[in-house]
């Protein structure tokens, strides 16, 4: 009897732990980010605004002419509509849009990447609850994006992309990336050049720094395609701070 009894609440108990932790699974797939649809952006606009989907909000435009063809284009940096009080932290997540102009005030969507721009509280301790920065700016036709975070270490990254007509798509032609230890004063950076193949690695501090240039394979990515957080992650491994 005594047996019997310690059978049945032994199975109420793991029935009641059961049915406790149902809604918290349900509560947490809920709350995983889900991919960001690149087809809800508009195709055709007049202004940065219209290319921005329901719930997300133009963060900034550059303006700039970035396909080479002697016509101003716009490079929007699209937001998360999420509202924040003043000393709140909100993680929002950041778009990169593409549109190319005719000269005549019509844009035209070319490109939508969502893995180039860290997210507001991406920038750790060295930002605190202030958001974490994702700079773009256009240079001689280059879209720049320089990025950085981190505590005690602080990571600083630079992707450059150029317009290619051949594949008509943006590619990305250098990544500089430099992790450097507050304290000490210690570097650790590379910096690579895609069109030609060449990558320079500079590792110490001061006089001690150690410098080299190898050779890499001159690859083809499409801004679509490149993952920011990826690309720091093998930099950190080929220079041996993970």
């Amino acid at each position: 009897m005594k047996n019997t009894k310690k059978l049945l609440l032994s199975a109420l108990v793991v029935l009641a732990a059961a049915v406790f932790l149902m809604p918290q699974a349900a509560v947490a797939q809920d709350d995983e980010a889900k991919p960001f649809d690149a087809e809800s952006v508009a195709m055709k606009g007049k202004a940065a605004k219209d290319f921005a989907p329901s719930g997300w909000v133009v963060e900034e435009e550059v303006k700039g002419d970035v396909t080479g063809d002697g016509v101003g284009d716009i490079v929007i940096k699209l937001i998360e509509d999420k509202p924040k009080k003043e000393d709140e932290m909100v993680d929002r997540n950041r778009v990169l849009v593409i549109a190319e102009g005719d000269g005549k005030g019509n844009y035209t969507k070319l490109s939508v990447a969502d893995k180039v721009l860290q997210c507001t509280s991406c920038g750790g301790a060295f930002y605190g609850m202030m958001d974490a920065p994702a700079n773009v700016t256009i240079e001689k036709g280059v879209i720049v994006i320089n990025q950085d975070h981190g505590s005690r270490w602080v990571t600083d990254t630079t992707l450059r992309f150029r317009f290619d007509q051949q594949p008509n798509m943006f590619i990305l032609i250098g990544y500089d990336y430099a992790s450097r230890d507050r304290a000490e004063g210690s570097v650790s950076s590379e910096s690579t050049n895609y069109l030609t193949g060449k990558r320079i690695t500079e590792t110490g501090k001061g006089k001690r720094a150690a410098k080299k240039t190898t050779t890499v394979e001159k690859m083809r990515y499409s801004i679509e395609e490149v993952d920011y957080q990826q690309m720091e992650s093998e930099a950190a491994t080929r220079l041996g701070l993970d």
